[in-house]
């Protein structure tokens, strides 16, 4: 029965806490949980150029003679990137953590958890590298085995076509388990002061009694994320466009009175991007903070052992 399963019987209480948490508009939580958004929110995805081969002709002159001269200033550049891209990456797994804490304690205030969860989130960084890792060195043993079977030809490109299914199985396998691993797991750390590997054992064994509840509110909330990704993005866009109104204004204005050059016209990106990302940003609050809600909330009715959020 659709009203026995936590994933529907949940939507209108988390709904309501969210409700009860942001309005009326306190700033300092919007702000504080706008932070939130920033590192526990969404990906950033590359664009792929692999599929294209960079000649000599295609650089500029000069270029590829310059090339051993600003090496070491690329790979500075590049160990710079990863070295933040880590940094970042490991202070959302803390915020995970944190997040969980403000709404069980209702104190939103990042301070107070961020230095206790310090340890937790690392052990879950190093479980979502592991992870990550298994994951491509898997997709690459896949593909290199495929077109060794196939050849290098038009047989090999056949067979990496047809693994495209597995690839995209296997992403949203893998999906599945960050998802349960956020949802699930970091609360029950959080409740029973362990690892992650303790924490999907003891998650396993929930798994095992519930396992219709657990597929149910898998796909409820793969639907609903998507539903929220779609509004939030519509929302998103209409806001940049809306806060880009008086920038372009100013740089017509710009351009009739002093034909200011390109320079001077992308120099207005910066304050531009200093309003439209908070505001970006607060937009994704209400999301991040029901769906935060929202899996506490089942995983108290799979286990009211785990209850962690105030009555």
């Amino acid at each position: 029965m659709a009203e026995d399963m936590y994933a529907f019987s949940r939507l209108d209480s988390a709904f309501q806490r969210t409700k009860s948490l942001l309005w009326p508009i306190k700033w300092g939580v919007w702000l504080r949980l706008a932070l939130i958004a920033l590192f526990v929110g969404g990906g950033v995805s590359l664009p792929n150029t692999s599929g294209y081969n960079f000649e000599e002709g295609d650089l500029p002159p000069g270029v590829v003679e310059s090339l051993p001269d600003i090496a070491p200033l690329i790979v500075a550049f590049i160990l710079i990137v990863l070295v933040i891209a880590l940094v970042w990456w490991i202070i959302g797994t803390v915020m995970q953590f944190v997040f969980v804490d403000m709404l069980r304690t209702g104190d939103i205030h990042i301070r107070p958890f961020f230095g206790e969860r310090l340890g937790k989130g690392v052990r879950l960084f190093l479980f979502q590298v592991g992870l990550t890792l298994i994951l491509i060195l898997a997709m690459m043993a896949f593909i290199l085995m495929l077109v060794g079977l196939g050849g290098s030809g038009v047989g090999g490109v056949a067979f990496i076509l047809l693994f495209i299914p597995f690839v995209l199985v296997a992403a949203l396998l893998f999906g599945i388990i960050f998802l349960l691993t956020h949802d699930f797991v970091v609360p029950i750390m959080i409740r029973e002061d362990c690892g992650v590997i303790e924490g999907w054992r003891r998650l396993f064994g929930m798994i095992s009694e519930n396992v219709m509840q657990i597929v149910v509110y898998v796909v409820t909330r793969l639907v609903l994320g998507l539903i929220a990704a779609i509004v939030q993005a519509v929302l998103v866009i209409l806001a940049m466009l809306i806060v880009a109104i008086p920038f372009v204004l100013i740089g017509i204005v710009l351009l009739a009175a002093i034909q200011a050059n390109i320079v001077l016209l992308l120099a207005l990106l910066v304050p531009y991007l200093v309003i439209a990302v908070p505001v970006a940003l607060l937009i994704a609050v209400p999301f991040v903070t029901f769906f935060r809600y929202y899996g506490l909330l089942v995983l108290e009715g799979l286990a009211p052992g785990y209850r962690l959020l105030p009555e």
